[in-house]
């Protein structure tokens, strides 16, 4: 008893120690009023503590050792403040106030320059209404992951991403995702970068996965956003935000190694180029060598990314910035499943031979314009150009088995393809913020039009089959006995270009959109939001028989409605409509791709409502919601061929997703951050062409998904500059997207990728400028699926991982 009691007084004492060695900063922010401001961000340079200030202004720092500290207050609106403060033990307690002056420029019309926020949350957002809007106030819901999150689970392509968005989770292994149960990626979406339509996703793009080094935060407007963007996915858009640069210098590098032979570096440099700060700059780099847990998928990715801020009066900001991307690698065709067991073969299983190939650049302009004319009117111009290039060499699947319906030997199809893509897109709007009575309104007016365009002077090849001593022999690969050697195509029979890819070649795309919409402060609590827009289809090709130019035109409405129930509590529900049409070669030549009767352009709408909220002194962002969503005319590609080589595709009359969403975001104290999502959703097939498919859920769609990321600095001392993290995510089974051949008897059926739950963890420690970051990821080496099409074309699941970074700002 005596022991206990000993040591009960040693760590009582030594409690008592720590204490006294501990000091605190606390103060009180104002405005220019000398009223208190609430939600106001207090950092500590030195070590990233974070607090809040409350109603009154007030904040309190503690648990600090003794040194000098560098105290930074910063929030949307107002200009950066910072005081220096030193802690002895003569003078534990320190007490700072700050007056914070309001900047007009704090929601800028289009985002030209950076986010100085240092977290998880992000409190506005340009994508839900075109022009700057805090999140809480749009009546639907978007989410958010900043750059913060991004770096502190060492996320570097979007895929990585997307587990820390409720609703989203991957299709498949390419630029594929799933969104509130409906497919993102090819041809059913495309992604945004900045607000304007990116070569990602669409077309041969659909297979490079963009990088997040110059990555500012990724957005999900979730529902049909066809209203401000025109035809997007019913489920959901993804908008990627770039950095911008910043008023302050500010440098950082870091290098990284990790498993899979994995080396990874990156630079990220911002600042005034001039002294009175008119000319800003930020310089993005990133560069990745890794061989990736795949047999035969090394790849080596770089990007660089500079851009430029000029503003040469108090009312003009001009922004300009270039994106370099450069793929060499393999392009993954997913693992096989053999004998219809999905455990049978290693997830590193795959079917590339050494000497294909798979290189992609693709560079891209962007500029944007902000001119105020005055304190109520501003007009708001972007422009973007991408271009696309891709030269792959490969041996894939021809969606056969030779040996069906035992299912061990795949029938291939080789593939050689020089191919570029071209995107311009054009936006351009008026803003006007104006008062009619006790009513104020912020309007925007404007147009865009988007044009997508093929190198008429792209080629392809390919071959089935190959001359062996006079014969043509099918091309194969045995999946119980694997060949992997240097290919020689030469002997390679080479089939006619198929129809599709000249339809492709021939491809212009153009789409013009009018809108209008109004955002209405009716009273202090009630918000209206009215939108309109006529978009006008275009696409002109060349069918044989001279040019032809198809239209399609659509009118789109959009409402949405918002209640502050209190101060820090929205109720919102919004009604949208969504359109994509179908291209005119499958309205025009069905029988081409595998149907009698002309297919149908998309059509879905959302109706949504819930509620989103600020808490913790406004460090913690919460939104619930409940929707539906309607989709007629889903174009299925079934991944069958015609004798000709042109896919074959279906479509499904109408598809019904409904669900319910939770997300929180940001801090529950000042040194514990969250990111956490749940969502539930029932996506189904109410009508197909394919008889066996109705009344089931939708590829996939998985009914349950959720994700976690918990982040904890310590702040007592003896740990001081320490952290941890522990995450994860979960995703319920799925139904893959076409039918698969049972084993033995051949039936076709339907098979399911298996739920997967896969647990992540981190640690941190910074000192002085280094920052040390550990990653662990998939702890417990779970073998699962993210997606795929059926048992030709799996996405396999990373195994366990890690990821280990040294990170340098000065």
């Amino acid at each position: 008893m005596k022991k206990y009691i000993g040591i009960l007084l040693l760590l009582l004492l030594q409690i008592a120690a720590v204490a006294q060695n501990t000091g605190s900063i606390s103060g009180q922010v104002t405005g220019s009023n000398g009223n208190g401001i609430e939600g106001i961000t207090l950092l500590l340079k030195e070590n990233s503590q974070v607090a809040v200030t409350q109603p009154d202004g007030a904040f309190t720092i503690s648990g600090l050792s003794f040194g000098e500290f560098t105290v930074i207050a910063k929030g949307l609106g107002f200009r950066e403040e910072m005081r220096h403060v030193i802690l002895s033990r003569e003078a534990p307690y320190a007490h700072v106030d700050f007056r914070l002056k309001a900047i007009s420029n704090a929601l800028q019309e289009v985002e030209v320059l950076g986010r100085k926020e240092t977290t998880y949350k992000s409190e506005y957002s340009f994508i839900g209404t075109k022009t700057a809007s805090l999140v809480i106030d749009v009546p639907q819901t978007i989410s958010t992951v900043t750059k913060e999150l991004m770096e502190d689970q060492q996320a570097f392509t979007l895929n990585e991403v997307v587990q820390n968005v409720a609703g989203v989770n991957q299709y498949s292994s390419y630029d594929d995702l799933t969104v509130r149960g409906f497919r993102n990626g090819y041809e059913s979406g495309f992604r945004l970068v900045n607000g304007l339509r990116s070569g990602y996703s669409y077309g041969n793009g659909f297979f490079r996965v963009p990088l997040t080094v110059n990555l500012e935060r990724v957005e999900v407007l979730k529902g049909p956003g066809a209203a401000l963007f025109g035809d997007i996915n019913p489920g959901g858009t993804i908008n990627m935000v770039t950095k911008k640069p910043l008023e302050e210098n500010r440098k950082a590098v870091s290098f990284s190694v990790g498993s899979f032979q994995t080396m990874r570096s990156t630079l990220d440099f911002t600042g005034p180029l001039n002294e009175d700060k008119t000319m800003l700059y930020r310089l993005n780099i990133g560069y990745e060598d890794t061989k990736t847990f795949r047999v035969g998928n090394d790849r080596k990715s770089l990007l660089i990314a500079p851009t430029v801020t000029f503003r040469p009066t108090a009312n003009t900001t001009i922004n300009a910035e270039v994106v370099y991307s450069s793929f060499n690698g393999y392009l993954d065709r997913g693992l096989p499943i053999q004998g219809g067991d999905l455990y049978v073969l290693p997830s590193s299983f795959a079917i590339n031979q050494p000497n294909d190939h798979f290189r992609v650049n693709d560079l891209s302009l962007n500029a944007s314009l902000n001119h105020k004319m005055n304190d109520r009117l501003s007009f708001n111009a972007a422009y973007m150009k991408f271009a696309y290039a891709e030269d792959i060499r490969e041996h894939r699947t021809l969606n056969t088995f030779a040996d069906a319906p035992l299912n061990t030997v795949m029938n291939l199809r080789y593939f050689e393809r020089l191919a570029k893509e071209y995107t311009d897109n054009f936006s351009a709007y008026f803003s006007l913020a104006q008062r009619t009575g006790r009513i104020s309104h912020k309007v925007a007016l404007g147009a865009d039009y988007v044009k997508f365009d093929t190198d008429k002077n792209s080629t392809m090849f390919e071959a089935r089959q190959q001359l062996i001593d006079g014969e043509a022999v099918p091309l194969t690969f045995d999946l119980k006995n694997p060949v992997y050697e240097m290919k020689n195509s030469s002997n390679y029979i080479r089939r006619p270009l198929p129809q599709f890819f000249i339809d492709y070649i021939n491809n212009v795309y153009h789409t013009t959109g009018l809108y209008v919409q109004d955002q209405l402060e009716v009273t202090e609590r009630l918000g209206l939001l009215l939108g309109l827009r006529y978009e006008m289809f275009r696409d002109k090709r060349d069918y044989g028989d001279g040019e032809e130019n198809i239209q399609q035109n659509v009118l789109l409405p959009r409402v949405g409605v918002t209640y502050s129930l209190r101060d820090n509590l929205n109720y919102f529900a919004s009604y949208s409509q969504g359109f994509r049409p179908i291209n005119p070669q499958y309205i025009k030549y069905p029988e081409r791709y595998g149907r009698s009767e002309p297919f149908r352009n998309e059509s879905s709408y959302q109706v949504e409502t819930g509620l989103k909220g600020e808490f913790f002194r406004k460090a913690l962002f919460a939104t619930l919601s409940v929707y539906q969503i309607e989709k007629r005319n889903t174009l299925v590609n079934t991944f069958q061929l015609t004798e000709e080589g042109n896919p074959i595709y279906r479509q499904n009359g109408r598809t019904r997703s409904q669900g319910a969403e939770l997300e929180l975001t940001g801090n529950l104290m000042p040194n514990f951050s969250l990111n956490a999502n749940y969502a539930y959703n029932h996506t189904e097939v109410l009508h197909s062409d394919l008889s066996a498919e109705q009344g089931i859920m939708a590829a996939n769609a998985p009914k349950h998904s959720a994700g976690l990321w918990a982040k904890y600095i310590f702040t007592i001392p003896a740990l001081r500059g320490f952290g941890v993290a522990v995450g994860g995510n979960h995703v319920s089974r799925r139904r893959m997207e076409v039918q698969v051949n049972q084993v033995n008897t051949g039936e076709l059926i339907w098979d399911y990728w298996p739920a997967y739950t896969v647990a992540n963890a981190a640690l941190f420690y910074n000192v002085n400028k280094f920052k040390f970051s550990f990653n662990l990821n998939n702890v417990l080496d779970a073998q699962y699926f993210v997606g795929g099409y059926d048992y030709f074309r799996s996405s396999p699941g990373a195994p366990r991982n890690y990821m280990a970074t040294v990170g340098y700002t000065f």
